[in-house]
Protein backbone atom coordinates (compact mmCIF):
# COMPACT_ATOMS: atom_id res chain seq x y z
CA UNK A 1 0.00 0.00 0.00
CA UNK A 2 1.40 3.50 -0.91
CA UNK A 3 1.53 6.19 1.54
CA UNK A 4 -1.43 8.20 2.30
CA UNK A 5 -0.06 11.60 1.20
CA UNK A 6 0.74 10.14 -2.53
CA UNK A 7 -2.71 8.16 -2.93
CA UNK A 8 -4.45 11.55 -1.42
CA UNK A 9 -2.80 13.98 -4.28
CA UNK A 10 -3.28 11.07 -6.77
CA UNK A 11 -6.87 10.97 -5.81
CA UNK A 12 -7.40 14.59 -6.00
CA UNK A 13 -5.59 15.31 -8.89
CA UNK A 14 -7.72 12.51 -10.88
CA UNK A 15 -10.32 14.53 -10.44
CA UNK A 16 -10.06 17.42 -13.34
CA UNK A 17 -13.71 17.41 -14.41
CA UNK A 18 -15.11 18.77 -10.77
CA UNK A 19 -18.41 20.85 -11.18
CA UNK A 20 -19.25 23.23 -8.50
CA UNK A 21 -22.01 21.78 -7.23
CA UNK A 22 -19.74 18.17 -7.41
CA UNK A 23 -17.49 19.91 -4.24
CA UNK A 24 -19.98 18.89 -1.64
CA UNK A 25 -20.51 15.80 -2.65
CA UNK A 26 -16.46 15.12 -3.13
CA UNK A 27 -15.49 15.23 0.43
CA UNK A 28 -17.70 12.22 0.90
CA UNK A 29 -16.45 10.07 -1.85
CA UNK A 30 -12.86 10.89 -0.98
CA UNK A 31 -13.49 9.45 2.45
CA UNK A 32 -15.30 6.78 1.02
CA UNK A 33 -12.31 5.69 -1.15
CA UNK A 34 -9.71 6.35 1.62
CA UNK A 35 -11.69 3.05 3.37
CA UNK A 36 -12.39 1.63 -0.09
CA UNK A 37 -8.59 1.92 -0.26
CA UNK A 38 -8.23 0.63 3.46
CA UNK A 39 -7.13 3.78 4.52
CA UNK A 40 -8.51 4.62 8.03
CA UNK A 41 -10.44 8.34 8.11
CA UNK A 42 -8.05 9.07 11.29
CA UNK A 43 -4.95 8.84 8.81
CA UNK A 44 -6.71 10.65 5.87
CA UNK A 45 -7.61 13.39 8.17
CA UNK A 46 -3.53 13.62 9.31
CA UNK A 47 -2.81 13.49 6.17
CA UNK A 48 -5.02 16.55 5.10
CA UNK A 49 -4.16 18.61 7.90
CA UNK A 50 -6.96 17.82 10.22
CA UNK A 51 -9.50 19.18 7.77
CA UNK A 52 -10.09 16.91 4.42
CA UNK A 53 -13.27 19.28 3.42
CA UNK A 54 -10.59 22.33 3.13
CA UNK A 55 -8.45 20.13 0.87
CA UNK A 56 -11.19 19.23 -1.38
CA UNK A 57 -11.94 22.87 -2.04
CA UNK A 58 -8.46 24.44 -2.22
CA UNK A 59 -7.80 21.83 -4.62
CA UNK A 60 -11.26 22.57 -6.61
CA UNK A 61 -10.25 26.45 -6.53
CA UNK A 62 -6.63 25.68 -7.42
CA UNK A 63 -8.04 23.73 -10.67
CA UNK A 64 -10.39 26.37 -11.65
CA UNK A 65 -7.39 29.47 -11.49
CA UNK A 66 -5.31 26.98 -13.26
CA UNK A 67 -7.77 26.62 -16.31
CA UNK A 68 -8.68 30.47 -16.11
CA UNK A 69 -7.43 32.37 -19.14
CA UNK A 70 -7.50 35.51 -17.08
CA UNK A 71 -5.19 33.75 -14.09
CA UNK A 72 -2.40 35.65 -13.03
CA UNK A 73 0.90 34.15 -14.39
CA UNK A 74 2.81 35.44 -10.69
CA UNK A 75 0.91 35.22 -7.56
CA UNK A 76 0.03 38.89 -6.41
CA UNK A 77 2.31 38.27 -3.32
CA UNK A 78 5.39 37.15 -5.58
CA UNK A 79 5.34 40.69 -7.78
CA UNK A 80 8.01 43.06 -7.16
CA UNK A 81 6.94 46.12 -6.74
CA UNK A 82 9.01 49.73 -7.00
CA UNK A 83 9.56 51.46 -3.36
CA UNK A 84 8.23 54.20 -4.50
CA UNK A 85 5.10 53.15 -5.65
CA UNK A 86 4.68 50.48 -3.51
CA UNK A 87 3.74 53.43 -0.25
CA UNK A 88 1.07 55.32 -3.00
CA UNK A 89 -0.60 51.46 -3.68
CA UNK A 90 -1.20 51.33 0.55
CA UNK A 91 -2.68 54.55 0.52
CA UNK A 92 -4.97 53.53 -2.28
CA UNK A 93 -5.92 50.56 -1.13
CA UNK A 94 -6.83 51.88 2.16
CA UNK A 95 -10.03 54.02 0.55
Amino acid sequence: MRIIDDWLEDWISDRTNVLADDVVSLSGRLRQSALDEGYSLKRLENASNGDVDRIVRRAFVHHLIAQSDIAPVTPPSLVIRDPQTASSDVRESAF
